[in-house]
């Protein structure tokens, strides 16, 4: 029987680095291995892709968060059970998301962990998605928390695409895309006052050019 599943890699950036949502596998194939949260698509009970997704993510409590489906994969080699086709979906969240199940892990950790199936690749599509999109999009502002700095801004592009950006290019870049509101409140600590930012725009907002690192 041909198995149809969603996979999805779920990220957050915490404490300066880049975590993984993974849980243990308990059963075979693969048992004891981590892997990525899955859903088998049930045709009863998920209309569509975007129902299944929904059912996914209320199972592991991660709430309204930002999705878009990267690719799908199908082969008889994923599994040993059979031909088997999943949907990869890339999910970003606050770095104070709740955790109902599974576990961070540092994305860094990664490379000699056993995973289940091709959860691997999947991990590699999606991070790949990721830094080729921080360059020319809005799309690290989902893994902020609801209020943040312009510089806590710019360090989540700085981590994702690992490499310095120029300030006042960066700025210049953020502030034409017109995604920010300010609160009106600052964040006060050692250093000098900041003001404190959310995201106007919910939506992935494209720049009219790509990002450069430190030549802007």
């Amino acid at each position: 029987m041909l198995r149809m599943s969603l996979d999805v890699v779920v990220l957050r950036l915490r404490d300066e680095r880049l975590e993984l949502l993974l849980e243990r596998r308990d059963r075979p194939p693969f048992e004891d291995a981590l892997q990525l949260p899955a859903l088998r698509i049930d045709e009863e009970r998920d209309p569509d892709l975007e129902a299944a997704l929904d059912r996914l993510l209320q199972e592991w409590a991660l709430g309204d968060c930002y999705r878009e489906q990267v690719c799908s994969l199908g082969s008889r080699a994923r599994d040993p059970r059979g031909w088997s086709t999943t949907l990869v979906y890339l999910c970003l969240v606050s770095p104070d998301c709740p955790l109902s199940r599974g576990q961070w892990l540092p994305l860094q950790s990664l490379p000699g962990i056993p995973l289940a199936f091709d959860h691997a690749q999947l991990i590699a599509k999606a991070l790949e998605r990721l830094r080729v999109k921080s360059r020319y999009s809005t799309l690290p502002v989902h893994l902020l928390g609801e209020e943040f700095t312009f510089s806590e801004l710019q360090r989540a592009y700085e981590i994702i695409l690992q490499t310095p950006m120029n300030t006042a290019a960066f700025r210049k870049r953020i502030h034409r895309a017109e995604i920010l509101c300010d609160t009106g409140r600052k964040r006060t600590g050692n250093q000098r006052p900041a003001i404190l930012y959310r995201i106007e725009d919910p939506s992935c907002v494209m720049f009219d050019q790509v990002m450069n690192g430190a030549e802007g």
